[in-house]
This record gives structure tokens, sequence and C-alpha cells, in this order.
């Protein structure tokens, strides 16, 4: 996963092979399953929704330590 300041934008991950790949993954997930595609892909949404909750609470996590060491490094520069 890319950084803050290097991350490629998420087109730059597209293609024809990969959108096939794709296709035929919510397939497999389906049959398996015993459910529509249409279903699949909802799971499969709802899973990489909470996968970037979880990667936003990370990284929100770690703005907020680089806050408190700002912090206290304002605080000791003022002592």
């Amino acid at each position: 996963m890319g950084t803050l300041f290097n991350q490629q934008p998420r087109r730059d991950h597209l293609s024809v092979e990969g959108v096939i790949s794709f296709g035929k993954d919510m397939q497999i997930i389906a049959k398996e399953l015993n459910i529509s595609t249409s279903e699949a892909l909802e799971l499969y949404l709802a899973i990489a929704k909470i996968n970037d909750y979880d990667t936003k609470d990370e990284q929100l996590s770690g703005f907020g330590d680089i806050l408190q060491s700002l912090v206290q490094a304002i605080e000791n520069r003022n002592d």
C-alpha cells in the first residue's frame, strides 16, 4: 500500500485482465456460497469497506501519535 505522499492513482491499477480476473473471482465466490454473482459482489464490497475502515483507523492513529509528539515538543520548548 502506498503512503500519504507516495500512492499511485487507483486507476493505474486497472486493466482489462484485472477486471476479467475480478469477475471470475466473483463467480467462484458465488458458486462456492451458492449465491448470485451480484450477492458475491455485495459481500466483497462489504469486506472491502471493513478493511478500508481498519486502514483509516491505523492512519488516524499514526496522525494522533505525530500530533502528540508535536504538542510535547512545543510544551518542552516553552519550559
